[in-house]
């Protein structure tokens, strides 16, 4: 498979609403912008720290009141990201378009925080509320509000999502005028939110690598892309704003939640994915957890040797599902400014006796960097990004 152009790209997440809001405050050092509590009607989660949204800052086309009554933050906040990937690719409307629509939380905002809406007052259950609970309703939706005739489902990986979603619409970028792929999450959920807390994955800081770190916080997020083939984007005259390069994977066999101690599934998913290219920095997928960062901070070593490692949950949370195409947008920014943002919150890494992680920002004139998505089930995504 041969890298792919992306020609177009949007992003919501808790740091703003379009690529330059986003990017400006995750290189602003002394942006204090800490976590709010749950919502959740649920006592035992309401002191838990997480990520959200502010919804005010949506801009979607005008919707049906009863279609947007419907629909769940995930739609929204997909639709808003495609709004921006469109406008910025300045392709031509076509039906001739597929869609992956992903989500890893959809449905189970409307399945547990609005739970009695989902049944009338007759008792039956309401058809439109549930249909907003299917994992591919996103997809179809899309490909309905854009009159898309082409692929339309969605890929379920875990926290991998992004990747295994983006590696798919890759795959079919010669089959159509170019693909759409738009992740979303609502992760700041309760059924999300009691999962992770019970099995003991959530913390009170968001604070990759740092020696302190006890756990992630969620956050809500989305991101897009408009995918064309080199050969299309080049004949249009596209302006190409990053190449994607197949991505690398692999399977941890240790543990359906814990990674292997050695890395070994980190360091063969980064493995399969490098090119005979240098590359710049790591967007680590580190999610703050005690176990798995220096996990994956020892095998990036291994791999890559001293190499400056990123993460951007620092400031946003864990975006779930979205996180991977979500950091893409991050690591191409970071690319075309030649900045690397700090690391948030971090003071001490004991582990790290190299320098290859920092809270400040960092300068690179590189033109490639690896951006990893680790996710339950032991699914393992790397992934080149190359800037034109």
């Amino acid at each position: 498979m041969n890298r792919v152009a992306v020609t177009g790209m949007g992003i919501i997440d808790t740091l703003g609403a379009n690529p330059k809001e986003c990017f400006d405050s995750m290189l602003d050092t002394s942006y204090n912008h800490p976590p709010l509590y749950s919502h959740s009607r649920l006592e035992r989660h309401r002191q838990q720290p997480v990520f959200p949204i502010d919804r005010s800052k949506l801009v979607i086309p005008e919707l049906h009141p009863t279609v947007l009554k419907n629909l769940e933050p995930c739609n929204l906040f997909a639709l808003h990201t495609v709004e921006q990937a469109l406008k910025q690719s300045g392709v031509k409307h076509s039906s001739n378009v597929g869609v992956i629509g992903s989500s890893t939380t959809m449905g189970n905002y409307v399945a547990m925080d609005t739970w009695p809406p989902i049944l009338s007052e007759t008792g039956r259950a309401r058809p439109k509320l549930l249909l907003n609970t299917l994992k591919d309703f996103m997809s179809g939706f899309i490909c309905r509000h854009y009159g898309y005739t082409g692929l339309n489902t969605c890929i379920y990986a875990a926290c991998a999502t992004s990747l295994f979603s983006i590696d798919y619409a890759m795959r079919y970028v010669d089959d159509y005028d170019y693909m759409v792929c738009v992740i979303s999450e609502h992760g700041v959920n309760e059924a999300d939110i009691s999962f992770d807390k019970q099995i003991g994955a959530l913390g009170t800081k968001s604070c990759p690598f740092d020696d302190d770190r006890n756990g992630f916080i969620m956050g809500d997020g989305a991101g897009a892309f408009i995918l064309e083939s080199e050969e299309k984007a080049k004949k249009r005259n596209a302006n190409i704003i990053a190449y994607l390069y197949p991505p690398g994977f692999s399977s941890d066999t240790s543990s359906f939640t814990s990674p292997d101690p050695d890395g070994a599934a980190a360091k063969l998913s980064m493995r399969n994915a490098l090119k005979d290219n240098d590359v710049a920095f790591v967007n680590a997928h580190g999610t703050s957890t005690p176990v798995g960062d220096e996990i994956e901070y020892n095998a990036i070593k291994e791999v890559l040797g001293n190499v400056p490692i990123v993460s951007n949950k620092s400031k946003i949370g864990h975006t779930m599902g979205a996180c991977g195409i979500i950091e893409a947008i991050y690591t191409i920014k970071s690319l075309q400014s030649g900045q690397i943002p700090d690391n948030h919150n971090i003071t001490k890494c004991s582990f790290d006796t190299d320098g290859m992680i920092t809270n400040k920002n960092r300068t690179t004139k590189g033109k490639i960097a690896l951006n990893n998505s680790f996710g339950f089930g032991g699914k393992c995504a790397s992934q080149l990004i190359e800037i034109v």
